[in-house]
């Protein structure tokens, strides 16, 4: 497996299909103003929330990456579910790599963290810990709906391209989504009527744990 998240990941860097989600991502953290002198936690819930329309464009542009040649290959050496989870676990750790480096600009940037780390640097350390927790579960969301939204799922490229944005809107915006309770709340903490303190983490993990496995069970079905 480390074989393949190495291939994959080569893939991704030599194919430069990373480039139009990390400008998307620079362009929608810049307009927004992150960074402004606004409050931390602000900041880094809005590095989260655009986190899943960015994964999700990164997983799409991993699973149309590889020529079907390739892919068969990779397939018939590795097996066609360790090969597609491979392809999933790229994108993720893509997002992951996103996330950190959109907290550090954040950090570096922002207009209370010194007032924090001198005055409260208990408290500093807590809105990171809920940031972090709410990029992953938003990370986690976006992951999910790449893999469900686009091959070997769906096969037609536009239709594919409009459930994704679709998906993501709804992933955003929605009350049943971990993603919206968690920039709603706390974190991966979020605690209130409807989603009690760590469901949103444990909801985001099921996601995507189901989005992936029918995903790779549909590649290993049609690569059969």
């Amino acid at each position: 497996m480390r074989a393949l998240l190495r291939y994959q990941s080569g893939l991704l860097l030599r194919s430069h299909r990373w480039v139009f989600p990390l400008i998307t991502y620079v362009l929608l953290i810049s307009v927004a103003g992150v960074g402004q002198k606004q409050p931390l936690s602000s900041g880094l819930a809005w590095i989260a929330a655009m986190l899943v329309p960015v994964v999700a464009l990164l997983t799409r542009a991993m699973l149309t990456a590889e020529p079907e040649a390739a892919r068969a290959c990779v397939a018939a050496a590795a097996g066609p579910v360790r090969a597609h989870l491979a392809v999933l676990s790229a994108a993720l750790g893509g997002g992951l790599v996103l996330s950190l480096a959109g907290a550090g600009y954040e950090m570096l940037t922002t207009g209370n963290v010194g007032h924090l780390l001198t005055q409260h640097p208990g408290q500093l350390g807590t809105t990171l810990a809920a940031g972090m927790g709410t990029a992953l579960i938003c990370i986690f969301v976006g992951s999910a709906i790449g893999a469900l939204f686009n091959r070997p799922v769906i096969r037609h490229q536009t239709v594919a391209l409009l459930s994704t944005i679709s998906a993501v809107v709804l992933g955003l915006l929605s009350g049943v989504s971990p993603a919206n309770a968690a920039l709603r709340g706390d974190g991966a903490t979020v605690q209130s009527a409807a989603w009690p303190a760590g469901v949103p983490f444990a909801a985001a993990v099921v996601l995507l744990a189901v989005s992936w496995l029918v995903s790779a069970s549909l590649a290993a079905r049609r690569a059969g």
